[in-house]
């Protein structure tokens, strides 16, 4: 692989002078690759080790964005026993103040009921008069404590505990976009190491806290960082590997998310204390911290900026862990000028820079309107499936546990059939689930065979459209912008799950309005895809002006780097 002309850095020199002096380094040629695969390779140690270590951040980010299961699970409720009723069992308490079946009042996805018979009144089989309770108690079989039966988050103040999801999910959205900014002016290791460290300590902070109103002020702080480790350990990996590595490791960095949740189902099930639950996945979270001595900067950050000599050194140190001998290579920099000081990246990037130009505009808006829909599906889903049996730890980690083959499935088909046509078929599919559903009336079969069928083959479809949808959207925005690019979809992702709960309720006005919702803005989702540009087997964007000329020049590089000050930024 030798330096061409076309490579990451311009060369100072004629063309046939630098390709003389490139034959000295012992790679192969492949003139698609830019200076970072054509100094270390499109894959080998250094990129294994990297995409791993930041695959494995999705461990704790499984653990801190799905734990309200586990904090929060359906929960048995009834009033609590007055002192004169203690010699009663909790099932004779129950019968006695149990309120006709018509009274009961479901309060979500708690069981239970907010109101009880009055026992100092008397009353006949046609009347009943209720009185609504002041404190309850809860069945302590699964769970010793939950935050539901710490701060009796049922009947009227169920509304509180829906808060603190939302509230964490909204802290989620504005982590991805603010950390993705941060990432993307003062360097990826850097903001990502604060962020892993402050959703642990935060995390501990919040197992120990009395008060809720505290508790959900510091899930949010949480959430904050938590976003951030989900833009930046993506980017991350993305950015270190080329060619088709590109795609295999892109989408296999999100595989951990499914063994993180359903590992969290285990730990659960060893710790049924809320706190004892929350404290030790944010210990755990802590050990990630060490990932300091063991990460390097992004040097494709580094390059963008112009920090060349500090690339150089992580870019040598990389080339003798992938065993590739390099010769006069500070030679070959120090001749080397950097395209990358271009006159976008001389100014400082804002985030409204998403919105510059043309081309950025329709990408940013095509990508936003996906990822809200994205989110709105995934957790949709998961919501729709989430119920189907009382042994909540089985049905959690049967469900995240699906999600994997469609994972793996999405690397076979994005290699082979490219970005666009995966993310069409695959929306399709959770469409054509959704409508299938609808066929099959609910307790027409035994179990509901048909749906849960159904149900989880929309969820592989989503397991194969998401992972993708995380390639393709890195792949679409240049170096200078990817973080916050990716931040600002993760940003409207979070939006969409915050609007699930919603659009599952809708079951509440027609039964068949949710799935129909879900089938119909898949297609929309299928259609709106249509509009972008295919980047399989594409060099990555590193700035703006980048962006711009490969619209018009996108499979003539040479022509690309004689044009390159040409080209408007419109």
């Amino acid at each position: 692989m030798h330096f061409s002309c076309s490579s990451f850095l311009n060369m100072s020199a004629n063309c046939e002078s630098d390709r003389d002096k490139d034959q000295e380094a012992s790679l192969p040629a492949n003139t698609d690759n830019d200076r970072i695969q054509e100094t270390i390779g499109d894959f080998g140690k250094w990129q294994l080790k990297i995409s791993i270590l930041m695959s494995l951040i999705k461990f704790p980010i499984a653990w801190f964005q799905m734990s309200i299961v586990f904090l929060a699970p359906p929960t048995n409720f009834w009033c609590k026993k007055p002192d004169i009723y203690e010699n009663r069992t909790d099932e004779e308490w129950q019968s006695l103040i149990k309120p006709a079946a018509k009274y009961i009042m479901q309060t979500g996805i708690n069981r239970g009921y907010c109101f009880m018979k009055n026992l100092t009144a008397d009353y006949n089989n046609n009347t009943q008069e209720l009185i609504e309770c002041s404190s309850f108690s809860y069945n302590r079989s699964v769970f010793v404590s939950t935050i539901t039966s710490e701060w009796d988050l049922v009947c009227s103040r169920q509304k509180l505990m829906d808060m603190s999801q939302v509230t964490l999910m909204i802290g989620v959205l504005l982590g991805n976009i603010f950390c993705g900014i941060l990432a993307d002016k003062h360097g990826r290791k850097n903001i990502l190491m604060v962020c892993l460290l402050l959703q642990s300590v935060l995390g501990i902070f919040a197992s120990i806290t009395p008060y809720f109103p505290l508790f959900v002020f510091i899930r949010f702080c949480l959430a904050l960082a938590n976003g951030g480790t989900m833009v930046i350990s993506f980017v991350m990996c993305m950015e270190v590997v080329g060619g088709k590595w590109r795609t295999i490791v892109s989408i296999l960095y999100q595989v951990p998310f499914g063994f993180g949740y359903a590992l969290l189902s285990g730990i659960a099930y060893l710790l049924r204390d809320w706190r004892n639950f929350h404290f030790a996945i944010s210990l755990l979270s802590m050990l990630y911290v060490g990932l300091y001595w063991l990460v390097p900067e992004s040097p494709r950050w580094l390059l963008a900026i112009g920090r060349t000599k500090d690339a150089q050194k992580i870019l040598i140190k990389a080339a003798k862990e992938n065993n590739i001998k390099l010769i006069n290579m500070d030679e070959t920099f120090s001749k080397s000028v950097n395209r990358l000081t271009s006159r976008d990246n001389r100014k400082t990037i804002k985030f409204k820079d998403l919105f510059s130009t043309r081309e950025l505009r329709k990408r940013s808006c095509l990508i936003i309107i996906n990822w809200f829909i994205a989110g709105m599906q995934f957790f949709g889903f998961i919501q729709y499936i989430g119920y189907i049996s009382d042994n909540l730890f089985f049905t959690v980690a049967v469900g995240a546990l699906t999600s994997l083959p469609g994972t793996v499935l999405s690397v076979f088909l994005v290699s082979n059939y490219g970005r666009k046509l995966t993310i069409i078929y695959a929306f399709l599919l959770t469409a054509s689930c959704s409508f299938l559903i609808l066929a099959f009336p609910k307790g027409a079969f035994s179990f509901d065979w048909p749906r849960i069928v159904l149900a989880g083959t929309g969820i592989i479809g989503i397991s194969v459209s998401i992972p993708a949808m995380y390639l393709f959207t890195g792949e679409l925005f240049p170096t200078v912008l990817r973080n916050s690019g990716v931040g600002l979809a993760m940003m409207f992702s979070r939006l969409g799950s915050i609007i699930a709960p919603l659009l599952v309720s809708l079951q509440n006005v027609a039964d068949f309005l949710p799935l129909l919702v879900m089938g119909i803005v898949a297609i929309i989702q299928a259609v709106l895809v249509l509009f972008l540009p295919e980047t399989q087997g594409k060099k990555l964007p590193d700035t703006i002006e980048d962006l711009e000329i490969r619209k018009y020049h996108s499979n003539n590089d040479a022509q690309m780097d004689e044009e390159r000050k040409n080209i408007p930024l419109i």
